[in-house]
């Protein structure tokens, strides 16, 4: 099973944010409602930028699909895509949107075993024990959860674990989360990961704590659990 990336953000270049002067820029001027004609001189002009670089921008946001062009009876005309459109609803409504508490209902599973090699490797052991106080028991608690995970712990307050490089290779940033597992009337306080680079899906979470959960709980692989993200724990 290879390691792959684990996709925090939209594709780079292809973002709202990449070309936000532009997107911004036609907005601005009722391109949410139609067609703008501007040139790369006007846009110049309002960006305080060159012509020559107001008119890379347009193309480049046209490149990457965050602005339609047609032409016009007086030249080229400008909206703000569909598929920026969407990328911006999705942005604006995280200030709207409730913070839910969701309790995911999750299987235990088992992991590849790899767990304990990455705790012990002392750039991530010593910024987990620096951001949590506590030094984690050597494994994870491998859970696959009935629905994508990530997309609903990524709604609370992330501490990044930061990458580093151990002589010729890199260890990826891992996003944690104060997390609460119940099974039945048990109740244990842990922290969720999800590492950059991960063998598994959004659907699995990784747990840590100070001491096996396994263990704690008597669990094994099979047993139904909830996982609750919080914004903190203790």
């Amino acid at each position: 099973m290879v390691a792959l990336k684990r996709k925090f953000l939209d594709e780079s270049g292809k973002r709202w944010f990449d070309h936000a002067d532009v997107v911004v820029a036609l907005v601005e001027f009722g391109g949410l409602h139609g067609y703008v004609r501007i040139s790369g001189s006007s846009l110049g002009s309002m960006l305080e930028v060159s012509q020559q670089a107001a008119s890379r921008k347009l193309s480049r946001a046209v490149e990457a699909g965050l602005v339609d062009k047609r032409t016009g009876s007086a030249g080229f005309e400008y909206t703000v895509s569909e598929f920026a459109r969407g990328q911006l609803r999705r942005f604006l409504n995280l200030f709207t949107a409730p913070l839910p508490r969701v309790e995911l209902g999750a299987t235990v599973v088992s992991g590849v075993g790899e767990g304990r090699f990455f705790l012990e490797l002392r750039g991530y052991g010593r910024q987990f024990e620096l951001i949590y106080g506590f030094k984690p028991y050597l494994g994870t608690l491998n859970l696959k959860a009935d629905q994508n995970a990530f997309d609903v712990f990524r709604m609370y307050p992330s501490k990044i674990v930061n990458g580093f490089r151990t002589g010729n290779r890199r260890f990826g940033l891992v996003l944690t989360y104060p997390a609460i597992l119940r099974l039945g009337s048990q109740v244990v306080e842990c922290v969720a990961l999800f590492p950059e680079y991960s063998r598994y899906g959004d659907d699995v979470v990784e747990l840590i704590a100070p001491f096996s959960i396994k263990k704690k709980l008597g669990i094994a692989d099979g047993t139904r659990v909830l996982v609750t993200p919080v914004l903190s724990v203790g």
